[in-house]
């Protein structure tokens, strides 16, 4: 079913005729003279209903084009677009526009008076693949026209997009005696254009040209594979600075060393309740050895703390302190080692130019990133200072002379060491009120305030 046909090489549109005239072209001989386009076989007027005319082959035999079965909706609302564009100023409609290769159909080309612009306009009732739009749809932009598809429902969701307008009129929808109360059909578009109705929305559509904004399919194709490329090539390059962060981990914890395993223990007393652990590593740049340090401070109800080296520190750190300063160089005195305590600089973040304080490399003054220090493993530090030491070992005993006979063995009065006092972290010195400084038994915490 078509609304043209070729009658001695000139087009025969249907929807011009009236009953009338279409009852005479039925009768006339101009009616055997009559193909369909495309095919060229010999065609014949018909009418369905009242208002339904159309082109149909006399015989299908001899047809190797496939025209697509159209049904009266479909014609109805091709006669209804062309009334549409016939009256915009400028236009004009060419019903069943053959394109040169006669591969392919438009069901109604909006073609400008001055021949620059064209819009094709595709009525698509039934179902179709998601690649039969697109094939389509590229075929019209490689042609000069712009692609529209009027569907009675939605498409599913594709990121490949196509213009299209919705409806709601379909193959099964009550088709109207005139032709033209389509144009009042709701249209709900997928790109930025002027009116709620179809005829508005063909009207502002030529008027204004159309402002779709994702290209082709081909170029969105592209820009998908483009995309995807990119995505592809950062999680490749993420992939491999990860692994050159890993093996530089790796390489810098082989070359780290506790300090006790380096020098000995030489744990000196910090005059606050603060701890500081050390770690012999050496620098990324230049490979010279240097000392790194944490500290923390103790907990109320607690012990000694767990080593949690910071992998993020800001302007000012603890490791900055006057008193674990003087706990490192306490160790370095009593360690007397070979290499050098590293320094602590305020530098930037290449990143977020954030302001933080960094271990620097005293030969090379190579910033060293915090986040590689607390990827020092934990059996590479020791600690440097507490606030306890831990007694010295006790002195060896020397056996006595056999040839002496033993001294007896005379009970003393062995005198009660004294009870090692709690240190109070709020008083310099001891307060008798205070539980903590008296060293009492069960302390009360209210009393130390």
């Amino acid at each position: 079913m078509l609304l043209t046909a070729m009658l001695d090489g000139s087009r025969a549109d249907a929807s011009t005729y009236t009953a009338e005239t279409w009852a005479e072209l039925q009768k006339s001989e101009d009616r055997k003279r009559m193909v369909m386009p495309v095919c060229n076989v010999r065609a014949i007027a018909k009418t369905r209903g009242p208002v339904t005319r159309y082109f149909a082959h006399y015989k299908k035999a001899g047809c190797r084009v496939d025209h697509g079965g159209e049904s009266p909706q479909h014609l109805a609302m091709k006669e209804a677009l062309k009334l549409c564009i016939d009256r915009v100023p400028g236009w004009h409609a060419i019903v069943e526009h053959p394109h040169p290769s006669r591969e392919w159909i438009i069901d109604v080309l909006a073609e400008s008076d001055d021949f620059t612009r064209r819009v094709a306009f595709e009525v698509q009732l039934s179902s179709q693949t998601p690649e039969k739009y697109f094939a389509r749809s590229q075929l019209y932009f490689d042609s000069g026209a712009f692609p529209i598809w009027l569907i009675p429902r939605q498409l599913e969701y594709h990121e490949t997009k196509v213009p299209v307008v919705v409806t709601g009129f379909g193959k099964t929808a009550e088709v109207p005696d005139d032709p033209s109360e389509l144009l009042a059909l709701p249209a709900v578009q997928n790109f930025g254009m002027a009116g709620d109705s179809v005829g508005a929305f063909v009207e502002a559509l030529l008027q204004k040209g159309p402002s779709w904004i994702h290209g082709s399919p081909r170029a969105q194709a592209e820009a998908q594979r483009a995309a995807a490329e990119a995505v592809a090539a950062a999680a490749e390059a993420e992939r491999r600075k990860q692994e050159a962060i890993k093996q530089a981990i790796e390489a810098m914890n082989d070359l780290s060393a506790a300090p006790d395993s380096a020098f000995g223990q030489h744990t000196v007393r910090t005059h606050s309740d603060t701890y500081v652990w050390g770690s012999i590593t050496c620098c990324w740049d230049c490979e010279e050895p240097m000392l790194v340090w944490d500290a923390r401070t103790w907990a109320w109800g607690g012990g000694m703390p767990r080593l949690q080296v910071k992998s993020e520190v800001d302007q000012k750190r603890f490791e900055n302190h006057p008193e674990v300063h003087r706990a490192v160089d306490a160790w370095i005195s009593a360690a007397r080692p070979d290499v050098p305590k590293a320094v602590i600089e305020k530098r930037r973040t290449k990143a977020s130019g954030r302001l933080y304080s960094a271990f620097v490399c005293p030969s090379c003054d190579s910033t060293m990133g915090q986040f590689f220090i607390s990827c020092i493993r934990s059996e590479k530090w020791s600690v440097l200072g507490s606030p306890a030491v831990a007694s010295p070992p006790a002195a060896p005993v020397v056996p006595k002379p056999v040839s002496q006979p033993p001294a007896p063995i005379v009970p003393k009065r062995v005198a009660a060491a004294p009870a090692t006092r709690t240190r109070c972290r709020i008083h310099g010195t001891p307060k008798e009120e205070c539980d903590w400084c008296q060293n009492r038994s069960s302390p009360r915490l209210g009393k130390r305030y």
